[in-house]
């Protein structure tokens, strides 16, 4: 019986999340990065307006950071599925269901296909109006998610750009690439 609870277990948290030795790559979740800019540390919260239970400094390394896997949203806040310090001193806060406000979480948009548009959405759905292209790499702040889209929020030329960007089209992490989609 021992054995089929552990299975149960094991199988129930794989398929939210893959390994990559100790790092969780979500593929069903919005993932972000927290701003290396940023001077002010990330406030963990206990609920919205709650207790705050950590504050994580941000990272001299300058090829370390931490990534956030987003489950909800909610009037400028984040709901952790989970907070992870990579990649080196890995460390895995967890914090599951605890809150972060959203500023200076970030996603990149890698346009890698010329002849594949990265577009802005009016609403997170492929139907709304498209109402921003993106033409080359661009770093933008994630305010809220629906689902795997994330609206974000970015100034080119002093004038705010605002919209949905679909989960194919998001990078959760500052300096590399992600898995593409078509």
């Amino acid at each position: 019986m021992r054995l089929i609870i552990i299975f149960f277990l094991f199988f129930s948290i794989s398929i939210n999340a893959q390994e990559k030795g100790d790092i969780l790559i979500y593929d069903n979740f919005v993932e972000s990065y927290y701003n290396k800019k940023n001077e002010q540390p990330i406030l963990v919260y206990n609920k919205i307006n709650g207790r705050v239970v950590d504050t994580l400094y941000n990272i001299d390394d300058k090829y370390a950071w931490y990534k956030l896997a987003i489950s909800d949203s909610d009037s400028g806040w984040l709901k952790i599925k989970n907070i992870q310090r990579l990649p080196s001193e890995y460390k895995n806060y967890g914090y599951e269901n605890h809150w972060v406000k959203s500023s200076d979480f970030l996603i990149n948009v890698d346009v890698y296909n010329p002849n594949k548009p990265v577009y802005l959405f009016e609403l997170p759905s492929i139907k709304s109006n498209q109402i921003h292209k993106i033409d080359e790499h661009q770093s933008v702040n994630v305010t809220e998610i629906d689902g795997l889209w994330a609206k974000v929020k970015f100034t080119i030329d002093n004038k705010i750009i605002e919209g949905w960007l679909s989960f194919k089209n998001q990078c959760g992490l500052p300096w590399t690439s992600c898995p593409k989609y078509d």
